[in-house]
């Protein structure tokens, strides 16, 4: 095999197919990406055994055709160092060379024959389709609450993909906050239900991909029960689902809600940061206090820190409230979703709190308060 290289061009897609390989195996063909060269140009096969990326490459001329494992650790890192372009790439009975200008550079490779099997699509069923644009949206805000690295129980590191009601949606969950987006499905049968669990990790790398599409870039989603195909071209990136039951999100969703809010989102986040800064290494405690017709109050306290108190204009209505929250979990949910304004549901003190955008129910953040003590109360209501 012999390859002439444009870098610039050629490093998108190493790039991808790189951020799939399972550096931390033990197996050193997992920590490489399988080139196969031919007529046809280019592909950049890469696998961690749970995650898989067909990618083909632009920026590369096929001079010789044939395969070649690449290890990162000396050809991917001489990728992105090499000053020459183009510049060549080698590789005969697994002893490899890089020619760039006047520097030379010669590697060890492996077996072709070692490099593991790949998922195959072709007994895959159709699952759905969507544009990359809708899809990005749906994974970054429905996977917002998830824990990408807990291992127990499995479904805490998934999201849950569900067609449902002629929608596609994504949910995740920590077991102290939901997340929830959806998107409608054109054409699709409203009767029709299905559903699969994917590992977070895996679709918070999809969505780096997706960025690298146009927005209406329609997306054929295929499943075939153990893993899940997402086509678009030149790129086939498969996942194997988790062997996990979802808890049924549905039923602790609910409609109802004592006090309600809704503020500018983008000036809401700058006020909840600043916070932040004094209570995040430390008590990451943060107190709303809503007055129907006067506005929000936020504070935070960290001792041997400081104090922080924030005013927020936002329209309230319904009852009086004061409550806490984990400032992390609240900023997360508001930055997740996309829109200019954030409405914000609560059930006292004590009970769920919904993000929506306002009018719509497209993205669902439902985030349980933090139980004041008396003497927060007591406190926060003698400084104000």
């Amino acid at each position: 095999m012999k390859l002439e290289i444009v870098q610039n061009e050629f490093m998108k897609y190493w790039s991808m197919a790189e951020r799939v390989t399972g550096t931390k195996s033990t197996m050193a063909t997992l920590a490489s990406v399988l080139c196969v060269a031919d007529e046809t140009g280019v592909m950049l096969n890469s696998t961690d055994l749970k995650t898989t990326i067909r990618v083909k490459a632009e920026g590369v001329t096929v001079l010789e055709p044939g395969k070649a494992i690449l290890p990162l650790k000396v050809v991917g890192e001489l990728f992105k160092k090499i000053v020459a372009s183009p510049f060549t790439v080698e590789v005969d009975n697994e002893k490899g060379t890089i020619s760039a200008g006047r520097s030379h550079y010669s590697f060890t490779t492996y077996n072709v024959g070692d490099f593991p099997d790949l998922p195959s699509p072709r007994a895959a069923e159709e699952f759905t389709r969507v544009s990359a644009g809708e899809l990005s949206r749906v994974l970054a805000e429905g996977g917002i609450a998830g824990a990408p690295n807990e291992d127990f129980p499995k479904y805490l590191s998934g999201g849950l993909m569900q067609i449902a009601g002629g929608e596609l949606r994504v949910v995740a969950t920590d077991g102290r906050r939901l997340s929830l987006s959806k998107t409608v499905i054109e054409n699709a049968d409203a009767a029709s239900s299905r559903e699969m669990l994917l590992p977070l990790k895996s679709l918070e790398e999809y969505q780096r991909i997706l960025t690298s599409f146009a927005p209406d870039q329609e997306v054929e989603v295929l499943q075939d029960g153990a893993v899940t195909y997402f086509n678009m071209p030149g790129v086939q990136y498969s996942v194997r689902c988790i062997d996990s039951k979802f808890p049924n999100y549905e039923r602790i969703l609910s409609d109802t809600s004592t006090t309600q809010m809704q503020a500018e989102r983008a000036g809401f986040m700058q006020a909840l940061d600043r916070v932040n800064i004094v209570v995040g290494d430390n008590s990451r405690v943060v107190i709303l206090t809503l007055s129907p017709g006067a506005g929000m109050e936020l504070s935070g306290r960290a001792p041997e820190i400081g104090e922080a108190n924030e005013s927020v204009d936002a329209s309230i209505s319904g009852e009086p409230l004061k409550v806490a929250f984990n400032i992390g979990y609240l900023m997360a949910g508001i930055k997740a979703f996309h829109g200019s304004d954030v409405t914000l549901a609560f059930n006292g003190a004590e009970g769920q709190m919904m993000i929506t955008r306002p009018g719509g129910t497209d993205f669902i953040y439902m985030l349980m308060p933090i139980k004041l003590k008396s003497m927060d109360v007591s406190e926060t209501a003698g400084e104000s």
